[in-house]
């Protein structure tokens, strides 16, 4: 019932949102319709040709015509976008040469050959983004809490947002039987007349939302830096950073370019001997088709990311877009270049899983077209686009087919890269991809720290138990050492009364006490039970120590009944050796000499026997190795946790993070992606593994600022050695 309801009230919503825009927008449309006669009469009036003057009455007499259709085509056009809305289905548009059987009642773009249309519809919702940044931020919220579990409503699923409404508006042209540079105009012209009628509107959606008590009390809010208390579990919350941040080594090179064109000939560039952007975006756009169609994203492209650059000039010339004559724009070409080097330093990067930058790498050329309109992606560190790319290399660095369940991890990469792909061209929310992907990255993560906490809780225990074997063992050789006793007692010191001071020495921090007295019982029994020692123990004393005996071993659960008759027998034993009674038969006593050398059927039973004449080692670094004072030893030594290393890295190289460093041996616990127990090493062993190249560190660095740096240091010694010829 209560889920009923909810449907309801969605769908109710739904409709009541839907109808104040469209009644809020409708009357403003109809006159911009009706005012587009006399757009195109000025225009026929200044026209250059008649040939371009016929293209304007021509216009004039179809907008006409048309005016009512138009108004109808849009409302049709934003009814199938809610309509889609309303089934969850947030994908309004898609390229008219994508379309199917099972497509055919999605809205569909503009042509793909039409590129001029589409930089305008793109120009357009980014002016709608910033001019309404407010409202669209509480419109998406809102929407999202209308969808509920599931639903994350951004400027692109917005049944009402900026991407919806223009291409809404732009499709409806369809009706117009004008050339595409008539539907161009119109376009700019809505830019120009109706973007201020959306204001209105979603401010009345939203006092709608408000008012229905869907989040009612919601403010717009601009994410400052978060206190380190409020950081994500992200190893840096990356969307809450100040605005910007300049990027050093992108000064560098951008003196470093701005050097080499001051030096070299002056180029004289004209709208005639240049290759305008959109040719060179439409360039992009058929290498993009005829290099990724079909590709596996895990498949090694057929050029290397320096080659983009002649094959991007082989296809304007093929377009007819360059000629002889014709040369790129220094500053995309600049562009062009330094987008090459960063990605084949991506390709390169061995602290990148091969799979993981084989899938990366894809992005070079919706990365390109990005940089080409944002002059930020190099300057700003924290440019979105550029953070997504340094999220999804950091958070791949452990990965490996081993640890990722069903490609669970690697899906998702590719998943993103395949949308910026599908998408480039639009305005892709870059930040609502960050957002996503840590929440997606944090609940593996999540997983993966309680598997590694459990690891490291078992390790901790181990070693504390095999301390608390050693320790146990070296007090009960200390006393039993040259000493004549009879077997009952080594019996019971070396078997039963081993575990006694086993949980004494795990338990030493609580009751430290409690762990003198057990011990002190060892020295008390031997005394007692050697022939040869002049002070005897009275009956007293006898039944005290017996008493004690059973004390203790009901701490290791006893069995209550041996217990009984092992401390009646110890009695005994007690009262013949030191004279209470007499002897019913001779007592079995071993040899000084013999006390500590234990078979092994007595060690089968014995928990510390083997370690009487073998300590464990395994808590101390192996004797082979020397103390290096050397970077080895100090990358080895100065390792931090979460830090990640690849291991075995000549013979099948496994990437593994430093989780735990004990507190007792100072031993280093590495473990995989999923929180599993791979190796434990000393330093000293690490550091020995690191001098030979069998282990190396991985960097933690983000991948675009090692680029960048890389980029910058290789230009710096390029330039050094030009100027020293």
């Amino acid at each position: 019932m209560t889920k009923q309801k909810n449907q309801s009230a969605f769908t109710k919503h739904l409709h009541e949102t839907h109808r104040i825009f469209v009644q809020s927008l409708n009357p403003n449309l109809k006159n911009f319709f009706e005012g587009l006669n006399d757009f195109f009469f000025d225009m026929a009036e200044q026209a250059e040709s008649n040939a371009l003057q016929n293209q304007y009455f021509a216009a004039i007499g179809d907008t006409r015509k048309n005016k009512d259709e138009l108004t109808r085509q849009f409302a049709t056009n934003v009814n199938v976008i809610f309509q889609k809305f309303k089934s969850k289905d947030f994908v309004y548009f898609i390229e008219n040469d994508e379309q199917t059987e099972q497509t055919k009642k999605n809205l569909t773009l503009i042509k793909e050959d039409d590129l001029d249309q589409k930089l305008a519809i793109n120009n357009v919702i980014a002016k709608i983004s910033q001019y309404y940044h407010e409202e669209l931020y509480m419109l998406n919220e809102r929407y999202s809490e209308l969808v509920g579990m599931g639903g994350e409503i951004d400027n692109h699923a917005n049944p009402i947002g900026p991407d919806a409404i223009v291409n809404a508006f732009a499709l409806s042209l369809k009706v117009l039987k004008s050339e595409n540079n008539i539907k161009l105009m119109i376009i700019k012209l809505f830019e120009k007349n109706m973007v201020e009628s959306l204001g209105p509107a979603y401010r009345m959606v939203n006092k709608y939302f408000k008012k229905s008590g869907i989040l009612p009390e919601i403010k717009f809010e601009v994410k400052q830096q978060p206190s380190a208390g409020h950081a994500m579990n992200n190893s840096i919350n990356y969307l809450a950073h100040a605005l910007s941040e300049e990027d050093e080594n992108y000064k560098k090179i951008a003196s470093i370019l701005e050097h080499d064109r001051e030096q070299a000939p002056q180029q004289s560039y004209s709208a005639e001997n240049i290759v305008q952007f959109s040719q060179l975006t439409d360039a992009l756009d058929q290498i993009k088709v005829e290099l990724l169609t079909d590709q596996e994203l895990e498949s090694q492209q057929s050029i290397s990311p320096l080659e983009l650059k002649d094959e991007l000039i082989k296809k304007l010339k093929s377009l007819k877009a360059m000629s002889k004559n014709q040369q790129l724009n220094a500053a995309d070409e600049n562009i062009i270049d330094l987008v090459g080097e960063m990605f084949q330093f991506l390709v390169e990067d061995r602290n990148l899983p091969e799979t993981i930058q084989l899938v990366l790498s894809k992005l070079q050329l919706p990365y390109l077209q990005i940089a080409l309109k944002d002059e930020t992606f190099f300057s700003d560190k924290h440019n979105n686009a550029r953070q997504l790319l340094n999220i999804m290399a950091e958070s791949s660095i452990g990965w490996s087919p081993e640890t990722d369940d069903n490609q669970v991890f690697l899906n998702k990469v590719k998943e993103i890269v395949n949308f910026i792909l599908k998408n480039h061209e639009k305005s892709i929310n870059y930040e609502k991809l960050i957002e996503r992907f840590i929440r997606f990255d944090q609940k593996l993560k999540k997983r993966a720290s309680i598997a590694e906490r459990r690891t490291s809780e078992t390790v901790s225990g181990r070693e504390r138990l095999s301390v608390a074997k050693n320790r146990t063992a070296e007090v009960l050789k200390k006393h039993l050492k040259d000493q004549k006793v009879p077997k009952l007692v080594r019996e019971i010191l070396l078997k039963p009364w081993a575990n006694v001071l086993i949980l004494s020495e795990l338990r030493k921090d609580d009751s430290p006490d409690l762990l003198f007295k057990h011990q002190d019982f060892v020295r008390k029994l031997v005394n007692a039970a050697n022939p040869d020692n002049p002070n005897k123990r009275s009956d007293a004393a006898i039944k005290e120590l017996c008493d004690e005996m059973v004390e203790g071993l009901k701490l290791v659960a006893y069995d209550i009944k041996d217990l009984r008759e092992k401390s009646q027998e110890m009695q005994t034993c007690l009262e013949e050796i030191n004279g209470v009674r007499e002897p019913e038969k001779p007592l079995d006593f071993i040899d000084p000499k013999e006390i500590l050398k234990l078979s092994k059927e007595f060690n089968r039973d014995s928990s510390v026997g083997e370690l009487i004449e073998n300590p464990d080692l395994s808590m101390e670094p192996p004797p082979g190795l020397k103390l290096v004072e050397d970077d080895a030893q100090e990358s080895a030594s100065s390792l931090k946790l979460g830090e990640w290393i690849e291991i075995n890295s000549k013979k099948k190289p496994q990437r593994v993070k430093l989780s735990w460093i004990s507190p007792i041996s100072g031993k280093m616990l590495f473990v995989d992606a999923k929180g599993a127990k791979v190796i434990d090493l000393f330093p000293i062993e690490l550091a020995d593994q690191l001098r030979k190249n069998q282990s190396r560190l991985l960097q933690q660095v983000p991948i675009m600022d090692r680029a960048m740096s890389s980029i910058a240091e290789k230009m710096k010694q390029r330039k050094a050695a030009a100027a020293g010829k």
